[in-house]
């Protein structure tokens, strides 16, 4: 590894790491190689100085067959590196299941005044960070399905799962990981703490009402603040409501004043709430959901951190085999409309038998709405030639 100068680099380079944070930079990943002038245009005026790079042979031309090579493992870069395992997923669902219930045990003994047990949910973020950290994106896919049965819990344990999986994307260490979970977990608490009928009114909330929600985070922080929490472990708690621009709560933070957790409890947050069903809403499409987010970018949310975000919930290139949430197994085919949700070609039934391909558009309302659980290990599953002949077509012209 060598370190340079930006003004030194040259095309075919390889990019080990930039001398610059994550949050700091455009580039999402800090890990690749320089296949234009364009790219170093980008690093200069991202104010980058130093990059390291893999030491060169001086003498040796690059030749321009090397650089095609270089460029074609960056863009290997860009699938998806960890596979769903068909024999962990009901595990992992069991898991997710009672963990569920353990949020909605802590938080209910909060609404009755019972003693508040702060090891089972410690426990829990272990758990969950340690799974993270072994296959990032085993427990968000199961996250993404979502339903509208205990919502409050469920929501708890999904922005604590993003966070999470957000987190190792960002390269934190575990110790961190674990933090974001514990207060994920914790960061609506407050609203057991708010009269139930506010919590739960269809209708929209009166400016005395909203007031009272609003005070959900002050009240949650200042209960787990009495419960022995620090202030690293209540970020995402006290800050999830902040904005980039000012106009959140309680404190009205700007975004260099909000931690990265704070950044990362916002846009978790954010996400899962508005694509939940809920009672009495129905949530929105992913691909929707995402544009949206889109355009509250350095005014509500961190345009860093919500690309982080947008990388890890499953834009899925052409040809992935992906399972789908009716356990049948399809392999992406068009993703030039909806990228989130992607044509897909059907051929293994839930059973696992085949079946004649069926070409499905999964941005269509439907009665059953399918979705994507995740990627799914390649290795030893037979694609009939039908069903590359149908997305070849799919994507000719």
């Amino acid at each position: 590894m060598k370190k340079i100068p930006v003004k030194d680099i040259k095309i075919g380079d390889k990019v080990l790491k930039l001398d610059a944070g994550w949050l700091d930079t455009p580039f999402l990943k800090h890990n690749f190689v320089v296949k234009d002038q364009k790219t170093i245009d980008k690093l200069i005026k991202s104010g980058v100085e130093y990059v390291y790079i893999e030491k060169r042979n001086e003498t040796e031309k690059i030749k321009e067959n090397e650089i095609i090579e270089q460029v074609i493992e960056a863009k290997k870069e860009n699938l998806p590196k960890e596979y769903l395992e068909l024999k962990d997923l009901k595990p992992s669902f069991e898991l997710y299941k009672k963990s569920v219930e353990i949020v909605k045990n802590v938080m209910e003994d909060v609404r009755a005044g019972k003693m508040f047990d702060s090891s089972a949910v410690k426990i829990l973020a272990d758990k969950i960070a340690d799974i993270t950290v072994a296959n990032k994106s085993l427990l968000t896919n199961i996250a993404k399905l979502k339903t509208y049965d205990d919502y409050t819990f469920q929501h708890s344990l999904n922005v604590a799962t993003f966070a999470s999986s957000l987190g190792k994307l960002l390269n934190l260490p575990v110790s961190e990981i674990k933090v974001l979970v514990n207060s994920g977990i914790l960061h609506d608490i407050g609203k057991m703490l708010v009269p139930k009928e506010i919590l739960n009114k269809p209708a929209k909330l009166t400016d005395e009402e909203f007031a009272i929600m609003k005070n959900h985070v002050t009240a949650g922080y200042e209960y787990l603040k009495k419960s022995g929490f620090t202030e690293d472990e209540l970020k995402i708690v006290v800050e999830h409501h902040e904005r980039a621009d000012g106009s959140g709560y309680p404190r009205g933070l700007k975004d260099e004043d909000i931690s990265i957790a704070g950044k990362i409890g916002a846009v978790v947050d954010i996400y899962d709430a508005i694509t939940s069903d809920r009672v009495y809403h129905k949530g929105m499409y992913p691909s929707k959901a995402i544009k949206l987010m889109f355009s509250w970018t350095d005014k509500h949310i961190n345009k860093k951190v919500f690309e982080f975000f947008v990388s890890n919930v499953g834009i899925y290139p052409a040809g992935t085999i992906v399972l789908l949430s009716t356990n049948e197994l399809a392999i992406v085919g068009d993703v030039s409309k909806k990228p989130l949700e992607p044509v897909v070609v059907i051929f293994k039934s839930h059973t696992g038998q085949d079946i004649a391909p069926i070409t499905y558009d999964l941005s269509k309302p439907t009665v059953l709405k399918k979705k994507i659980v995740g990627p799914v290990n390649p290795e030893n599953i037979k694609i009939p030639d039908e069903v590359y002949t149908i997305i070849e077509k799919m994507n000719e012209g």
